[in-house]
Formats: C-alpha cells, structure tokens, sequence
C-alpha cells in the first residue's frame, strides 16, 4: 500500500507542472519538463546534481527512471473511473496526513485494552491477538479515526 501511495505521489508531483516550462524530453507525447528533473535529482543527489550538469547518458537514465510514472499517470487518467480516482486520492491524502501523526504506545494500549472488555463483555470467542502484535493496527485505526474525528467536526451537514 505505502509503494502505491508514493508512486500516486510522484505521479500527482510530475502531473503538476506549468505549460511554459523548458522541455526536457517528452515520453509518448508528454512532457518531462527540466522543472521536473530538477525536482527528482534533488532527491535523488541531495540537490548536488541539475538537469543542466548532468551528462548526456546521466539524462537519458533520468529520464528513462522518470518515463514510467508519465505513462502510469496517463493510464490511471484514461483508464480509472471518476470513483476510483477519488478512492485513490482519499487514500493518498489519508496516508500523507497519518504519517504526520503520531499515536503513543500508551494511547495503543489503552484502546486494546478497550477492545478486549467489550470483547469479553460480547462474550466472543474469537481470539484476541497480544498487544504487540496488534499494536501497529491499533495505531494505524486511532490515527484514522482522529483524521476522521476532525473532518467531522468540520462538516456542515444538511439533511433535506
């Protein structure tokens, strides 16, 4: 999931860029634009190397590394429904905003410990895992629901 997460990135990243910009190659009519490679060579040399200092054979491997996310971007467009662009793009801000958060372990514990009542209070038999195992879950589902928490408290709901 975090792979297709950080390829929808860099694909939202080079789908982003203005119509003037100097043209570095172009992969089935799309342009790369020396923008772009200047933005994937800072990653990639920590801001050592620009489109302008690379060699000839440095460029074509750049762009050859670049090339996929165009075509993968031009396929989604072209290929994806409405709904499931949306579905893409809500998980990729849903991911962007969990991973600038922060859940304690203690806070972890607390909700496991939560379940496990309303688990022996339901009296289910299904077997509750040790909380480290289920930590990371715990973790991943309160970041989650706090995201959704503020989103709601936002809302202007209307029933009509």
């Amino acid at each position: 999931m975090t792979k297709v997460l950080a390829a929808l990135g860099v694909i939202f990243i080079l789908g982003s860029t203005s119509a003037t910009a100097a043209t570095a190659a172009t992969v089935n009519g799309m342009k790369i634009t020396v923008e772009e490679t200047n933005k994937a060579l800072e990653v990639l040399t920590k801001g050592k190397m620009t489109w302008n200092k690379l060699p000839k054979d440095g460029k074509t491997q750049l762009i050859q590394m670049m090339a996929p996310s165009k075509l993968v971007s031009a396929a989604a467009k072209k290929e994806l429904t409405t709904k499931e662009k949306e579905a893409a793009l809500s998980g990729f801000w849903m991911q962007k905003r969990m991973s600038k958060m922060s859940i304690s372990d203690k806070m972890a514990k607390s909700a496991y410990e939560k379940m496990k009542k309303a688990a022996k209070a339901a009296k289910s038999k299904e077997k509750i895992p040790p909380f480290e195992k289920a930590k990371q879950s715990i973790k991943i589902q309160l970041a989650q629901e706090e995201i959704v928490s503020g989103l709601m408290k936002k809302a202007n709901i209307k029933i009509k």
